[in-house]
């Protein structure tokens, strides 16, 4: 599943508190088979990757461009994307490390609201589109079985 600005996540839940552990290191890197991937930072010196699923989204947290925060990331199809950019900013979240993500594209991590650290799961949910399309093909395939229908019974 393709993840864009379009079709972001609408469901936030809070599903317990955690507390929050500082780490230094090296640039987030993703092994694919045999080989390394590089993956990149939002902007600032760290990155660190925590979950990959089958379609080889990968998650977890890099330092933002000023070096002073940490926010949690998605990378996918080549591009790693701020977490905090698929979320309404009036929800008063920041989204500070991505833990896991599994093959439905679901994301637990945790990050602050309030002054708190709470868990989250991220739920991403289909663009509009897809439902259009979705919808078109459906009554396209009933307007052909009636058709056949109709051949059918003019041919007994």
């Amino acid at each position: 599943m393709k993840m864009s600005k379009m079709n972001a996540v609408t469901k936030l839940v809070v599903v317990g508190a955690l507390s929050a552990v500082s780490i230094v290191g090296a640039p987030a890197h993703a092994a694919s088979g045999w080989s390394i991937t590089d993956l990149g930072t939002l902007g600032g010196l760290v990155s660190y990757a925590y979950g990959i699923n089958d379609s080889g989204q990968v998650v977890g947290f890099s330092l933002t461009p000023a070096n002073d925060f940490y926010h949690a990331f998605l990378y996918s199809g080549g591009v790693m994307t701020d977490l905090n950019t698929l979320i309404d900013p009036a929800l008063g979240w920041t989204l500070t490390e991505a833990r896991g993500i599994n093959d439905l594209g679901q994301i637990v991590g945790y990050g602050d609201i309030g002054g708190n650290t709470r868990a989250f799961i991220m739920t991403p949910v289909p663009e509009p589109e897809i439902y259009a399309m979705l919808l078109a093909g459906l009554g396209l395939m009933g307007f052909l079985a009636r058709r056949r229908r109709q051949w059918q019974d003019n041919a007994a």
